[in-house]
């Protein structure tokens, strides 16, 4: 694992496609895609250094159904080579109503694999709970496989609740390369790569999921939009709802018998609310 600090006064919206890459940016070549990318960092100012910690011991599940007891959200899904997902997200307000912090926790992450039954995902994310304090967010990453479940890392913390946070996570020859942005602040964090990780790539699915980890009530969180979502596959990007899509139903049994603890709504090709339910 290694972290990427650009040095001072590095701003990707104007350095070059490749000098942007070396420092852990995804930058096109293309030049139409080039200035779109462009302009999601218009706004940047500042690189925050990430400082990976070890958090404790896994507990996220792997689904493999439409109804589950831990994810809700949206799987894309008809291709085999996901090779990138990214989306913007805001960070809602959260609620201690659920039970104290080491004992709720609300998950939004994105990610690849996990959905079908392969055992492997690759995940990058923002949680409130589990010890973390009730407003803004801690940012971390984890990868799984059905051998190892490995626990995440976090690499950061925010009080900037209500803020916007794009990030993006691309997969290259056992490469992972974990990226977090906030758009609000302009400050983005220096990207984290992990190498190694070809035993935990499965790239059937793309994932946009709010997850309540086994163990945990699911923390009571303020509205939650999922914007400029979307995935690539090979050389392709896409929109999330121009792809195959899973509606991920999170319920209190796990079944379609449970009562609804998220209710996902759709609003755009690349756009979806989150409102919360119930604890548990």
């Amino acid at each position: 694992m290694s972290t990427i600090v650009p040095p001072q006064g590095f701003r990707p919206q104007t350095a070059g496609p490749a000098t942007a890459r070396a420092y852990g940016f995804d930058a096109p070549d293309n030049p139409k895609a080039l200035a779109a990318w462009r302009a999601k960092y218009q706004g940047y100012r500042e690189t925050i250094p990430s400082v990976p910690c070890v958090g404790p011991s896994g507990k996220s599940a792997l689904r493999f159904a439409t109804y589950s007891g831990n994810w809700g959200g949206y799987v894309a899904t008809g291709h085999s080579n996901y090779n990138e997902v990214y989306d913007d997200q805001n960070i809602p307000s959260y609620s201690a109503s659920c039970g104290p912090n080491r004992s709720t926790l609300a998950a939004p992450w994105i990610g690849l694999g996990g959905y079908h039954q392969t055992g492997k995902l690759i995940q990058q994310g923002f949680a409130s709970g589990s010890g973390t304090a009730t407003q803004g967010a801690s940012l971390w990453y984890e990868y799984l496989n059905s051998s190892h479940q490995n626990p995440p890392v976090w690499i950061g913390r925010t009080n900037k609740t209500g803020h916007v946070i794009s990030q993006y996570m691309t997969y290259s020859r056992g490469k992972v390369g974990f990226h977090w942005y906030d758009r609000t602040a302009g400050s983005g964090w220096s990207p984290v790569n992990v190498s190694g990780l070809s035993s935990y790539y499965d790239g059937t699915t793309a994932d946009f999921i709010t997850e309540r980890p086994a163990g945990y009530k699911l923390r009571k969180f303020s509205r939650q939009t999922f914007s400029a979502a979307g995935a690539r596959y090979g050389s392709t990007f896409k929109d999330l709802f121009k792809l195959p899509t899973t509606d991920v139903r999170l319920t209190t049994s796990g079944s379609s018998s449970g009562a609804a603890m998220i209710t996902n709504h759709r609003s755009s090709s690349s756009k979806f609310d989150q409102t919360w339910k119930r604890c548990s």
